[in-house]
């Protein structure tokens, strides 16, 4: 499945509000990261590392989720708290990694922990690591999934 079809059955699925908000997702990511988005001449741009290619659908789900959940708060947030948020972001580690806790509660409060549990056995399988400022870790996302499975 291609990856613009899997955005666009999330974004679908999950996100009402970024249905008209333009959004591209693209192969090749010249960082670390997995997954990351920007905001590039106005278009959100969710770039995927090709190291997730053999990734199954649901792997990659549960990544654009996360992604997906970065935007959507992103756009409640007036264009000065979003400046203010990204810079702390990128200057500040308690507050990326509140950020990328929340983003993650998000996620499986959407439904998509089992996604969420899938990319992070993936990522592991290929080298990666998570700590608490990835977000959850691996035995949070568990346990917060089966509860809200019940």
């Amino acid at each position: 499945m291609a990856l613009d079809r899997i955005l666009r059955r999330v974004i679908g699925r999950s996100f009402p509000k970024l249905r008209r908000l333009p959004i591209a997702i693209r192969w090749g990511l010249d960082t670390d990261d997995l997954l990351l988005y920007t905001v590039e001449t106005g278009t959100h741009v969710i770039r995927v590392n090709d190291a997730l290619r053999p990734a199954s659908r649901m792997v990659l789900e549960g990544g654009i989720a996360h992604e997906l959940c970065h935007i959507d708060a992103d756009m409640a947030m007036g264009r000065y708290r979003r400046t203010l948020a990204w810079e702390r972001y990128g200057r500040l580690l308690w507050f990326r990694t509140r950020e990328e806790r929340a983003t993650e509660l998000r996620v499986i409060e959407l439904g998509y922990g089992p996604h969420l549990l899938a990319f992070v056995r993936f990522a592991r399988g290929i080298g990666y690591s998570f700590t608490r400022e990835h977000g959850l870790l691996y035995p949070e996302i568990a346990q917060l999934t089966r509860r809200t499975r019940r």
